[in-house]
């Protein structure tokens, strides 16, 4: 049922504010840079303002040729918006932080912009490890880059020789490939070498745990990687510096694996080949359940600090 009259608003007592918003002008004063070949007066607001100083003069291609940001930066200097507006470009503008190319974030110094490797130093590294026969981690620390990144520039330098064969590295593709390439800052390696005695944090120390000892009681390292039923830094920090025994000779020496072949007989349409191969290295063991698909999988972190599943 609706009521025939309806009672107006203050019966209810309800009052109506009206507030007054405040504008979030900008800190930095808006200098618009005009032609002085054709002078005009300015009748825009302060947002129009802000916005045609930061975009500077267009020229007669629509291009706003005096824009710092507009064309992408072909010198390897990444070019961010800087704290105090100053985004024309301009000789006279010198910059007042550390690195504008190198910090996104003028007021957080700790934010720095990852170093791309270089053409040159990239195939350096896999001439290193395919000619020359280095393991991974002798090519980290003699150019002081993560093992993990020396793997992944070798993985993808095969990854794109396979693409030229086949043909698939189109046009576009190569002129994107080159304009991001001179965007970011290279790698240097005796000045922005890596920190390689820097070990993960494990998932198991983001965990308090409490142990009470005697005052007098010795509680080391040693004791603690003991409690949290961890392996000792020192161990850690050797797995990752040090080469392994077994892995180089593994790696030099080649062990070729015996195959047998199954016979095949008339009317079979396959034929079976047999390797040998260590329980529990190949294959699944019967009545363990897979679970790759479950969303409830222990998850684990190697020493190099990569996330595995348990």
């Amino acid at each position: 049922m609706v009521p025939a009259k309806q009672a107006p608003f203050s019966a209810w007592g309800i009052t109506i504010v009206r507030g007054k918003r405040t504008l979030a002008y900008p800190r930095y004063p808006a200098q618009h840079t005009v032609e002085k070949s054709h002078p005009k007066k300015d009748h825009s607001s302060t947002f129009a303002r802000a916005l045609k100083a930061w975009l500077g003069p267009k020229n007669i291609r629509g291009e706003y040729y005096r824009n710092r940001y507009y064309y992408p930066p072909q010198n390897h200097k990444s070019n961010y918006v800087v704290v105090d507006g100053q985004t024309v470009v301009d000789s006279t503008y010198k910059p007042k932080v550390l690195d504008n190319n190198l910090h996104p974030f003028p007021l957080n110094p700790q934010c720095r912009t990852a170093l791309m490797i270089s053409n040159e130093l990239k195939q350096e590294i896999v001439k290193e490890v395919k000619e020359n026969g280095l393991h991974y981690q002798e090519v980290a620390h003699k150019y002081g880059i993560f093992m993990s990144r020396v793997e992944a520039i070798c993985k993808l330098h095969d990854i794109e020789h396979q693409w030229k064969q086949e043909n698939q590295v189109s046009k576009d593709l190569q002129v994107f490939a080159d304009t991001m390439y001179k965007m970011f800052p290279l790698y240097q390696p005796p000045v922005n070498a890596d920190n390689l005695t820097e070990i993960p944090t494990p998932q198991k120390t983001l965990a308090q745990r409490f142990l009470t000892i005697a005052e007098s009681e010795p509680f080391g390292p040693v004791d603690a990687a003991r409690l949290l039923d961890l392996p000792v830094a020192q161990e850690t920090l050797h797995k990752l510096t040090d080469l392994d025994p077994e892995e180089q000779a593994a790696a030099s020496s080649h062990h070729q694996n015996t195959v047998v072949v199954g016979t095949e007989k008339q009317g079979d349409r396959t034929q079976f080949k047999f390797t040998k191969g260590k329980s529990g290295d190949i294959g699944f063991r019967y009545g363990a359940s897979r679970r790759d698909k479950k969303k409830d999988r222990a998850v684990g972190f190697d020493a190099a600090g990569k996330m595995v599943y348990l």
